[in-house]
């Protein structure tokens, strides 16, 4: 029993500090990091712009580690190398505010708040089109014409027959049953008229190789393509980048829209999911890892500007109720909807972490079962071979 747990603690270690997992903390630090930073450098640029005082400016959390001023601000760089924050002077907007410089973002007018509020969601819509266009740009757009697609190995889906085959990334498969094939449409045509057994003639490096395996019942065997791209000019890549933000933002609000239409829970990822995510994009290639970035960086400008009180879209609206009204909201009201805020995405955390440790949970079963039931076809197979 005790080498049992000390031998699962030891393998428990081994992978908190193997390259991998360092890797995957490295990335996933880096992309969360940089989103936060640029969503409060822009909140700081337009303060700048709109000529309202900002106390600090912190790249960073927690410990100073060196700190300077210029002019009315004081930047600092603190020990935790994520994210950042301001503080704008006189923050606190409500009516009972009492207001001692006019540069403060409590004495602007409504307008001028709604920009610099809605500026942090702005700059991370711009880190989005600046990453999607240079994707685009460097890479290339990826070529959707299943004919123009050379039947090369990209990924091999595991529990299909293809994962136990011999098959690897970048093979390049040159037949099907003796039929040769040229592109990646050929390819699946002939394993969809194919019955049985399967058998695969295929090239790695400058050898010629061989697999054989049972077809699924659904015609597949479980390779995935290995993405092919052509070259896009700059305004191609302007225009791509741009619809990229449009997209996945058009897409995420009639998803949410329809779920509650319906009266059905949205599908979140809690903070373990996008974790697991971005870990996974930092071990696919920059150009995914980068695209991820991407998305996240949509995701958090878009949810911020939702009208819910704490997050910025919360704020938008209580000044554009402030400039119906004439007048501020007061301090009591606006304490009490801040609660309210607060406490609806503590929920909205705590229900998307469930969401993530069920779905893992799920995960963990589902390879139990399915190694179970390897453990029990072999000795069949073994009866099987002796009679």
């Amino acid at each position: 029993m005790v080498h049992t747990i000390s031998a699962f603690i030891l393998a428990k270690l081994a992978w908190l500090l193997s390259w991998g997992t360092i890797k995957s903390a490295i990335g996933i630090a880096f992309a969360l990091g940089l989103v936060i930073f640029v969503h409060e450098l822009g909140h700081y640029l337009a303060c700048v712009l709109l000529k309202i005082k900002v106390e600090e400016f912190a790249m960073g959390w927690g410990k100073v580690l060196k700190q300077w001023k210029r002019g009315d601000t004081i930047y600092s760089l603190r020990a935790i190398p994520v994210g950042g924050f301001l503080k704008p002077a006189g923050e606190f907007y409500a009516q009972e505010a009492d207001i001692k410089d006019p540069r403060e973002f409590a004495a602007q007018p409504w307008w001028k708040r709604v920009i610099m509020t809605a500026a942090g969601a702005g700059m991370n819509y711009v880190l989005a089109f600046i990453l999607f266009f240079l994707i685009v740009f460097t890479v290339g757009l990826p070529v959707s014409d299943p004919k123009a697609i050379p039947p090369v190995v990209g990924e091999i889906v595991e529990g299909y027959p293809a994962h136990n085959s011999g098959l690897r990334k970048g093979d390049l498969i040159t037949a099907v049953n003796a039929v040769p094939v040229h592109n990646w449409e050929e390819m699946v045509n002939n394993i969809a008229a194919s019955a049985g057994d399967v058998n695969l003639q295929y090239k790695r490096g400058g050898q010629i190789m061989t697999a054989s395996m049972p077809l699924a019942g659904d015609k597949k065997i479980g390779v995935a393509l290995e993405p092919v791209y052509k070259k896009a000019g700059l305004f191609v890549s302007l225009g791509v980048a741009g619809h990229q933000c449009y997209y996945w933002t058009a897409l995420s609000i009639k998803t949410i829209a329809k779920k509650l239409w319906q009266r059905q829970a949205p599908e979140m990822a809690g903070p373990i999911g996008i974790f697991e995510i971005v870990g996974k994009g930092v071990h696919s290639g920059a150009e995914d890892y980068f695209f991820l970035i991407g998305l996240i960086s949509v995701a958090i400008g878009m949810f911020n500007l939702f009208p819910i009180p704490v997050l910025d879209g919360g704020h938008i609206l209580f000044f554009v109720i402030e400039a119906i009204r004439g007048k501020k909201i007061k301090e009591k009201t606006l304490g009490n909807a801040s609660m309210a805020g607060a406490c609806f995405l503590l929920l909205l955390v705590a229900y998307a972490t469930y969401g993530d440790i069920s779905r893992l949970a799920g995960k963990g079963k589902n390879k139990q079962a399915q190694t179970a039931s390897e453990q029990t076809a072999a000795p069949a197979a073994t009866e099987t071979a002796n009679d």
